[in-house]
């Protein structure tokens, strides 16, 4: 008995090990997806556990392979990164106002009948408390990963919002990568702003949202999309500018990063850090090789207002970077809180603003002035920005450094200190009115032009001259010019038209006629208008040149568009001229010669003090009694030696009839203008 025992329990535990070796291979099976979200997804995750403990219970070892293949995905939980890539790109691609909605234009959506999906992503105590747009589907934006498939089909209108247009964007951004095609964030304060504009709100939750399995997005990746968004820091990413002004102070390591368009750069600035990096958003994912290789680098993003900056930090959060903020209110707001600003056209403005301030006769000198100066100790530094040929052909002035006026802005080490005085000129004085402007607003800050025909002018005037060309320059690195602004001004000045910008009397009168897009800029003071007049033109327009920037609302919105400027002589529409190149209007001229020039010409001028006018003026002044005689007063000269020249304006006939007094020049009246040949000098006392 004892033995038949023994063998019945040696062949149960047997047994039993059998089991436990088949039982102990059911944990190795299990998608990892359902690991990787057991935490955030258990409602999904258990249903799924539980259909397959089912079979396992019932399954015999034949059955093995088909667990195999079920199985199989669980090796695509390693999503390839040119998936990520490839999903990202094509929604920045295609993205239209970047997906954004406003208020109005989702209300018109009401009042059409064709509301879009609502989806709500704020926490479900904020719609308790200040209530919901009727329809809208509550998902919080941090479970939303769990919950896609209560979302509509891929090509569904979506209208995501929030408190205040923040995580709406950030849903927005990882639904628009999963493959939803047409979804957009509620811009306007989001329902803040939908409240405060006074459209409907239903108070309290919104009703449960329900289970639609309308769309299969890839599941590797809305799983990481659902870890991404479960793992959003308290705050939603949010940096505000005093926050960030205070790191870039304290953190060296901070990296900002710049999502605007380079345009944007130019025009409006940007904010100065050591670890400054500028990736449009447009090509966000095609530079991902310009971002931090630490993905727990502290990072901080702004563009123009905040929406941009929370789409790029929601994409880097994407792959895994820790440490990503986003500038509340953006560019905007941070100037608007008084933060400096480098580059732009606000540094640009005040450059210019500055320079044409501080003018004296317009940083012009004339040559016997600058003979003078030569003279002195020290003399200036004479700055020739001729072509090489030129000084080749015509020699140059003792001393002078020559720096073509294209290749200027390449070489300010070559230039002295900002405090040195420093004189330019060229062959007759147009360049050097260029480099004069261009380096006032650099920063030199006694910089003038040679006038009285430039180098020409100084050679007809017999000053010293010397063959050939200049002595090479010398590095002197003695003043440090703002980087962005020499930026603007070297591509300003390497893209001088042939020519040099130069219109002339004729060009201007034929181009007034044939091109109707022509806008003619007069950049003289006012005074100088009314008293001269001006160049009449269908788009003519008045800026004084000391109020140039100013005025730079009067300036075309376009800035392909065409553009004549004068002045009185040619000097301050060159100067004007040279300022428009800096903020990238290309097509500018300046009419050679002025408005005296085109005078000149022959060339019609409207309004203004004529000579006529002028004319009139000075005999009305001078007018003693109105300027009559009285018969006994003419009587008493014509008894004088010399006696005044008597005019007779009447007709032949009256003459013969009537005798006239004795030696009268008779021409008649309307004939007088045909012979002033006939008369006196000016001095000479004339009776008519």
């Amino acid at each position: 008995m004892r033995k038949d025992y023994y063998l019945f329990f040696v062949l149960i535990l047997g047994l039993g090990l059998i089991l436990s070796a088949c039982g102990a291979e059911e944990p190795a099976e299990p998608d990892v997806f359902s690991q990787v979200e057991e935490v955030q997804q258990e409602e999904v995750a258990e249903p799924v556990e539980e259909e397959e403990a089912e079979p396992v219970a019932e399954t015999e070892p034949t059955k093995e392979p088909e667990l195999v293949e079920e199985a199989e995905p669980v090796e695509e939980v390693a999503l390839d990164e040119k998936e990520i890539d490839a999903a990202f790109d094509k929604f920045l691609s295609k993205m239209v106002k970047y997906n954004t909605i406003g208020l109005d234009s989702l209300n018109e959506q009401f009042i059409a009948d064709s509301q879009p999906f609502l989806l709500d992503v704020r926490q479900p105590e904020e719609l308790a408390e200040k209530g919901h747009i009727e329809g809208a589907v509550n998902i919080p934006l941090r479970e939303l990963g769990e919950h896609l498939d209560k979302l509509p089909a891929f090509d569904s209108p979506i209208v995501s919002y929030c408190g205040s247009g923040w995580r709406c964007t950030i849903a927005m951004t990882e639904l628009g990568a999963l493959g939803w095609e047409n979804i957009l964030s509620l811009k306007g304060g989001s329902f803040g702003g939908w409240a405060e504009a006074g459209y409907p709100i239903v108070e309290g939750a919104a009703e449960e949202a329900v289970v639609l399995n309308a769309a299969e997005p890839n599941p590797t990746f809305a799983s990481l999309v659902s870890q991404t968004l479960n793992a959003i820091p308290e705050g939603w990413g949010v940096i505000t500018a005093d926050q960030l002004a205070t790191e870039l102070a304290e953190n060296p390591d901070l990296i900002l990063m710049d999502v605007r368009t380079a345009p944007e750069l130019q025009e409006k600035g940007y904010i100065e850090a050591d670890n400054f990096h500028h990736i449009p958003l447009e090509d966000f994912i095609a530079r991902k090789s310009e971002w931090p290789t630490d993905k727990s680098a502290e990072i901080a993003i702004y563009c123009g207002s905040g929406h941009r900056s929370t789409m790029a930090m929601a994409i880097l959060q994407t792959y895994g970077y820790e440490n990503v903020r986003s500038l509340k209110g953006g560019f905007g707001g941070w100037v608007a809180d008084g933060y400096p600003v480098a580059g732009g056209k606000a540094a640009l403005d005040e450059a210019y603003t500055d320079f044409l301030g501080s003018m004296v006769k317009y940083n012009t000198i004339g040559l016997d002035a600058l003979n003078e100066q030569l003279i002195g100790d020290p003399p200036p530094f004479v700055l020739d920005v001729r072509q090489p040929e030129e000084l080749v052909e015509k020699g140059h002035i003792e001393g002078a450094v020559h720096i073509p006026l294209r290749e200027l802005g390449q070489n300010t080490e070559l230039l002295p200190s900002f405090d040195t005085p420093i004189v330019s000129y060229c062959g007759s004085g147009w360049r050097c009115t260029i480099a004069m402007t261009e380096l006032g607003a650099l920063g030199w800050e006694n910089v003038l032009s040679l006038k009285g025909g430039s180098y020409g002018g100084w050679v007809e005037a017999g000053y010293p001259t010397v063959d050939g060309l200049a002595v090479e320059a010398m590095v002197l690195d003695a003043a440090n010019p703002d980087p962005d602004l020499l930026a603007k001004v070297d591509t300003a000045l390497s893209n001088i038209p042939e020519g040099w910008g130069v219109i002339t009397a004729d060009q201007l009168a034929t181009e007034m006629v044939e091109n109707p897009d022509l806008v003619v800029m007069d950049v003289r003071r006012a005074e100088e208008v009314a008293e001269k007049g001006f160049i009449e033109s269908p788009n003519y327009v008045h800026i004084p040149l000391e109020t140039f920037i100013e005025q730079q609302d009067l300036w075309p919105a376009d800035k392909d568009t065409p553009i004549a400027i004068y002045c009185g002589s040619g000097h301050r529409s060159t100067m004007a001229m040279a300022i428009l190149w800096t903020y990238g209007y290309n097509d500018v001229r300046s009419l050679k010669g002025g408005f005296g020039g085109w005078a000149e010409a022959g060339y019609p001028v409207s309004g203004g003090v004529t000579a006529l006018d002028e004319a009139y003026e000075t005999f009305l002044a001078d007018m003693v009694k109105y300027n009559t005689t009285g018969l006994d007063a003419l009587n008493e000269q014509l008894i004088e030696d010399p006696p005044p020249f008597i005019l007779d304006v009447r007709q032949l006939e009256e003459l013969e009839e009537k005798g006239h007094i004795e030696g009268a020049v008779n021409v008649p009246l309307r004939e007088l203008g045909q012979h002033l040949d006939l008369m006196p000098s000016f001095e000479t006392p004339v009776v008519s």
